[in-house]
C-alpha cells in the first residue's frame, strides 16, 4: 500500500535506520487508517523471545508484595513490556510450574520476589532480577541481580528506637527459616541490643511459621496469657504487628504506655490502625524502578552491574511508640 519494502515499514515503526519524512508520513497514514498493529505472537516466534516479563510473587495477599507487583507492572509498561504475575503461595512446587509455563511463553526476563525454596532445577536461562529475598542457588553469578532494602539497618533502627523510648525487655517476632530479609532484620535487632549493653535473652525471640494477621494475633495472646515483663516488641512485618495490636487491646494493655510496638514494611493500613504503627518504611517505588532498569539493561545491553543492590529504609514514628 505504501509502495515500500517490509524492511522500510519496520524501520518506520521501530524508528531506526534511514527513511525519508515523506515515506514516514505515507506509512503512518496507512497504519492509522487500517489500525495496524504488529503481530507480537509472530514476532516472538521469529526472535524466540516475547516482550513479556514474568513476576514471581510468594504471597499476593501480602500487601507489600501486592504493592511491589503493581509498581513493577507500571514501570514495565513505561518500557512497553507486558507482565504476568505468578503467585507461588510460598510453595516451591507451584513456583516450578509457573517457571515452566513462563519458559514456554518465551519470556524475555523474570523478576523474582523469591521464596527460600528457589532451587537449581527452577533455574531459567533468561535475565533475572531477585527482589527482597536472597535466592538459594549455586548457579547465580554476575548474570543476575539481587535488590533488597537495608534490612539489617532497618532492624537496627527499629530496635534502637525502642531502646531510646526506654524499653529494656524487647522481644522480636520474625519469620522462621532461612529467608534472608527476616534474618537480616533479626541480626539488626541483635546488634542494637549489643551496642546498648542489653543482654540478648533468647526467651524473647519468637519465630513464626507464616506472616499473617492471625499469626501475630495468636502469638501475642499466648505471650500475654502468662506473666511477662516485656516492654517492647519488634515485628519483622507490619501484618504481624497489626495482629498483635488487636490482641493487646483485648487484654486492655495500653500502647505505647505499657508496651511499645514497631513493625517493618510500612503498608498502608499501618497509618490507620489503632494506634497508628511505628514502622520501617521500604521504598517500593525505588526498588521497582531499579529492578526494571537493571532487567532492561540485561535484556537489551547484556549489562548487569553489581549483583547485590541495597535500597535505604526509613523509620516512620507513629502512635505505637
Amino acid at each position: 500500500m505504501a509502495g515500500v519494502s517490509i524492511a522500510t515499514v519496520s524501520r518506520v515503526i521501530n524508528q531506526n535506520g534511514r527513511f525519508s519524512k515523506e515515506t514516514e508520513k505515507r506509512v503512518r497514514a496507512i497504519i492509522e487508517k487500517y489500525d495496524y498493529r504488529p503481530n507480537q505472537i509472530a514476532r516472538s516466534l521469529r526472535v524466540k523471545k516475547a516482550k513479556l516479563i514474568g513476576i514471581i510473587v510468594p504471597d499476593v495477599t501480602n500487601e507489600f508484595f501486592a504493592m511491589m507487583s503493581l509498581e513493577l507492572q507500571l514501570q514495565l509498561l513505561k518500557h512497553d513490556y507486558v507482565s504476568v504475575i505468578c503467585n507461588t503461595n510460598e510453595s516451591g512446587i507451584i513456583a516450578a510450574k509457573h517457571l515452566s509455563m513462563l519458559k514456554s511463553q518465551l519470556v524475555s526476563g523474570i523478576i523474582y520476589i523469591t521464596h527460600d525454596s528457589y532451587e537449581e532445577n527452577n533455574f531459567l536461562n533468561v535475565p533475572t532480577v531477585f527482589i527482597d529475598r536472597h535466592p538459594i542457588s549455586s548457579k547465580l553469578d554476575n548474570g543476575h541481580v539481587f535488590i533488597e532494602s537495608e534490612n539489617l539497618q532497618g532492624g537496627y533502627m527499629a530496635t534502637k528506637h525502642l531502646i531510646e523510648k526506654g524499653c529494656r525487655r524487647i522481644a522480636i517476632v520474625f519469620l522462621r527459616g532461612s529467608i534472608s530479609s527476616h534474618l537480616s532484620r533479626y541480626e539488626g535487632y541483635e546488634r542494637a541490643l549489643s551496642d546498648a549493653g542489653i543482654d540478648h535473652d533468647k526467651a524473647l525471640v519468637m519465630p513464626v511459621d507464616i506472616v499473617s494477621f492471625e499469626e501475630g494475633y495468636q502469638l501475642t495472646r499466648q505471650l500475654f496469657d502468662k506473666p511477662n515483663n516485656i516492654d517492647g516488641i519488634f515485628f519483622t512485618s507490619d501484618i504481624l504487628a497489626q495482629g498483635a495490636l488487636r490482641a493487646i487491646s483485648e487484654y486492655e494493655i495500653l500502647v505505647p504506655d505499657q508496651i511499645k510496638i514497631v513493625g517493618f514494611d510500612d503498608i498502608s493500613a499501618s497509618a490507620f490502625c489503632s494506634p497508628p504503627l511505628t514502622t520501617i518504611h521500604q521504598s517500593v517505588d525505588q526498588i521497582a524502578e531499579m529492578a526494571v532498569e537493571k532487567l532492561i539493561a540485561m535484556m537489551t545491553e547484556n549489562k548487569t552491574g553489581r549483583f547485590i543492590n541495597k535500597v535505604p529504609v526509613q523509620l516512620i514514628v507513629r502512635g505505637s511508640t
